[in-house]
């Protein structure tokens, strides 16, 4: 076989190869990230049952009708990896509740991570109550579009993690945002991140 022909197959070959790894590469995908919205969509669906229908629901508790929650857009960019920063004997935060009480909590952890073009860093607290890990933030959009005295966010968070997951269209408003008759703890001072976080709950109206 001539050396011209073998060229030609190779290149051949190679576009190719090229075409079906572009079909099978899943990295991005329109899928992944439908099935994240989909997620997404249920995560949401089940919090306003619960909100509507458990008697552990605030509304239920306060016997104060549910309109249902209002949330930004569904937007992934807003999930992150966040580089664990871990404490020792980390700073002990009295934090003021909204019924002017003082909860008690202990820094483990800050949390490192790039969000939307810009690096931000929270603290990670842990409830001298009962253990809990508690990480609250403001925003821009605070006391704007959602609730002014700040926003809760749940991690998945064992300690000798080194790296977390946040995603912040996950972020809830503390009960106190729906109704009277609960002790809701302020973010520390220092958990103010500096750009808009469209995600998760807006306020409640």
């Amino acid at each position: 076989m001539k050396p011209t022909k073998v060229l030609t197959y190779i290149v051949i070959a190679a576009v190719i190869l090229i075409a079906v790894f572009s079909l099978f590469n899943t990295g991005d995908s329109p899928e992944v990230e439908s099935n994240y919205i989909e997620d997404m969509k249920a995560f949401r669906h089940q919090k306003d049952s619960f909100m509507l229908n458990d008697e552990k629901s605030p509304f239920i508790e306060q016997n104060v009708a549910f309109k249902g929650l209002n949330y930004f857009d569904i937007d992934e960019s807003f999930k992150v990896k966040a580089s664990v920063e871990a404490l020792e004997d980390g700073k002990v935060y009295n934090l003021r509740t909204s019924d002017d009480k003082v909860k008690t909590y202990q820094a483990v952890a800050i949390l490192h991570f790039d969000i939307v073009g810009s690096h931000q860093d929270l603290t990670l607290l842990q409830s001298a109550a009962d253990g809990h890990f508690f990480l609250s933030f403001y925003d821009e959009t605070s006391a704007i579009t959602t609730y002014g005295a700040g926003r809760y966010l749940e991690v998945d968070f064992k300690k000798g993690q080194q790296q977390v997951v946040l995603d912040f269209n996950k972020s809830y408003n503390p009960y106190c945002a729906y109704t009277e008759g609960y002790s809701c703890p302020v973010p520390p001072p220092e958990n103010n991140i500096t750009i808009p976080i469209n995600a998760g709950e807006k306020n409640y109206e």
